[in-house]
């Protein structure tokens, strides 16, 4: 299991159960990718009198960047040029080196399931699937002698995934431009048969060039979305606000119900009360609280920084509230102007009612002793 890591999300930490692993894999990924040559992968371009004709991106990554683009579609391609992995993978590179930035939150969500669903059009029956990539060649040739690679007859056949069969190999070996033959499991006659291609090795894997593809990565990415976060620690900018988390108001009635944060007349020790959040550890409860919010959109809205993906256990608050903060953080867990203290005082600050002393019966009695003597003959 990958050990706890500690992010920084603006000037909260969050603290994970474990690292998150898709970034790593992508990093690898691409670096295979782009150590990969076009010579590698049979794909050099085309040449003539030594020069290319026809040029291709160096290696894999760049060639898999300008798939079915209108500078390196194949000639009588059905693919207009205009689409293809070339705008999936910029936008994919863009995510990961510059909008990510050690923490998944919730908006990533939506993007990485478009991303992952934008990658599987890529398989099955789409043509731009690179193990549906179409290639003709004379259904016999001749395989040995002067006329090595010579049609015989005019029948066709179909191979899918890559040129380089036996027939390329009987066709150029020798002659100038030649670049090998691919491994056999490269293509095949069955347009839906077991061939993997280099450009479907970098997006699906499973091949002995990339085991593990880009689809492979991103369906990662959204496996890690949920990764629980051990605790949030959040500088609190709205204090107020975390009346709505229960945890939090536990404490704010525990500190009601000690008279040491008290001074003389109900007078709270404002200070004191919020000295005592900083470092403590708030549990939040899973799901959503009584108000329309989940407990996490409430912890990103008071610390004002973007919702981390993942369920959250607790959170800490890293400041100690100002006293007006304290102040309205009480009121507002107590929702009402009056609140009578367990030893018989009232709760004494401001935006709090304290009511005017009652008059006992014995002093009642007294006053009324007096008035009558002093109007007594």
């Amino acid at each position: 299991m990958a050990k706890k890591s500690v992010k920084k999300l603006m000037d909260a930490t969050v603290q994970y159960q474990e690292e998150y692993e898709f970034k790593k894999f992508y990093d690898t990924w691409l670096k295979t990718c782009e150590g990969i040559s076009s010579e590698q992968i049979m794909s050099s371009g085309r040449t003539k009198d030594g020069k290319k004709v026809r040029p291709t991106p160096n290696d894999l990554y760049g060639q898999l960047e300008e798939h079915v683009t209108a500078a390196f579609r194949r000639p009588n391609s059905k693919n207009k040029g205009d689409d293809g992995t070339y705008k999936l993978l910029e936008a994919i590179r863009k995510f990961m080196n510059e909008e990510y930035k050690g923490v998944l939150l919730e908006v990533h969500r939506e993007t990485l399931a478009e991303f992952s669903a934008k990658l599987e059009k890529f398989e099955g029956n789409s043509s731009y699937n690179p193990k549906r990539i179409v290639f003709t060649r004379p259904a016999r040739f001749q395989k040995r002698g002067k006329k090595k690679g010579q049609a015989i007859g005019k029948e066709t056949t179909k191979i899918y995934g890559h040129y380089a069969d036996e027939f390329y190999e009987a066709k150029y070996k020798g002659k100038e431009g030649y670049q090998g033959k691919a491994p056999t499991s490269w293509y095949s006659t069955d347009i839906d048969g077991p061939q993997n291609p280099p450009l479907a090795q970098a997006l699906f894997g499973g091949g002995e060039l990339v085991k593990i593809g880009l689809i492979t990565i991103i369906d990662r990415a959204i496996e890690e979305l949920d990764n629980e976060i051990d605790n949030i620690s959040i500088v609190a900018k709205r204090p107020s606000e975390l009346r709505r988390i229960p945890s939090v108001r536990k404490h704010v009635f525990s500190l009601l119900r000690n008279k040491s944060m008290f001074r003389k007349g109900g007078r709270p020790n404002l200070g004191k009360m919020a000295q005592s959040f900083v470092g403590m550890r708030f549990a939040l409860m899973k799901g959503r609280s009584k108000s329309a919010a989940s407990p996490k959109k409430i912890i990103a809205f008071v610390g004002k920084i973007p919702e981390p993906s993942g369920e959250v256990n607790t959170f800490s608050l890293t400041n100690k509230f100002k006293e007006t903060a304290m102040a309205s953080l009480i009121r507002a867990v107590i929702g009402k102007d009056t609140y009578k203290l367990r030893w018989g005082e009232f709760l004494n600050m401001k935006g709090m009612k304290v009511p005017q002393k009652e008059q006992t019966q014995e002093e009642d009695r007294v006053e009324k002793a007096w008035f009558d003597y002093l109007w007594r003959d």
